[in-house]
């Protein structure tokens, strides 16, 4: 029998994220205070795994031109923008002389092998113009989501695992504590939202494939139990979501 989802499920889970998520406005508020001393007098942007858009939207403002990357083309198909241009490919697939003043990466590295993250890094990097700034934003091993997370599965990567890699790699590197989260109006959105992230992140497709009727029923209930435990005094659901904003230099030329 096994566990999954529905796609009407993943629907509504990619709907929370994009308009719930307070990450954009986390990145706003850093690039504004930090870098944009450092940007050219027209700095560009690229966006790599770029979701819905909401990160270059808040951003907009402060560029000159946006390079949206989404190998997905149904998560960015609301996204449009004058300074904008979305392609449907990944960072590997992106074939470009151009260099840009912020390369943004967010909530991207789960879903690359940790053995690869090196080149991956590398490859963003190889993107920012001399002086400019990669931006990697993932989950920190802190707070509600994360302890939810760990109650499935201890084999998870986080942000201390990117700082690792940057330290092994011998990066010149900042990393900066910031808090997002997730809401929701009805208990059955925020279930829908755990359970999301309980069999995305914690379970393979063959481990979920492979459980009994009852191993399902048994998970499916501890999902339910967490979703409860959201609910707020004013009867919403709110899951907060400790994230690490870590700032890699470009080459100095």
């Amino acid at each position: 029998m096994g566990i999954t989802m529905s796609p009407q499920d993943y629907a509504t889970a990619f709907r929370l994220l994009a308009a719930s998520a307070r990450h954009p406005q986390n990145i706003h508020r850093i690039v504004t205070e930090r870098l944009s001393p450092t940007l050219s007098e027209r700095p560009t942007l690229l966006d790599v795994g770029a979701g819905a858009g909401k990160v270059s939207e808040q951003l907009a403002p402060l560029f000159a031109s946006l390079t949206l990357l989404e190998p997905h083309p149904e998560q960015s198909a609301g996204f449009h923008h004058a300074k904008a241009k979305v392609l449907p490919v990944s960072l590997e697939q992106y074939a470009s002389q151009d260099r840009y003043d912020l390369v943004i990466c967010c909530h991207v590295l789960y879903h690359v092998p940790v053995s690869e993250w090196g080149g991956f890094i590398d490859r963003l990097r190889g993107f920012v113009r001399p002086g400019g700034t990669c931006l990697i934003v993932m989950a920190a091993a802190r707070g509600p989501t994360h302890a939810m997370c760990r109650e499935f599965s201890d084999t998870l990567y986080f942000s201390e695992h990117v700082v690792d890699e940057l330290r092994r790699k011998q990066l010149p590197h900042e990393s900066l504590a910031t808090m997002s989260g997730f809401a929701a109006k009805t208990f059955e959105e925020m279930y829908t939202l755990c359970r999301f992230l309980v069999l995305e992140g914690c379970f393979t497709a063959a481990q979920l494939a492979a459980m009994s009727p009852e191993e399902a029923r048994t998970l499916d209930g501890r999902i339910r139990a967490h979703a409860e435990r959201c609910q707020q005094p004013d009867g919403t659901y709110h899951l907060e979501q400790d994230e690490d904003v870590i700032l890699v230099p470009g080459s100095a030329a």
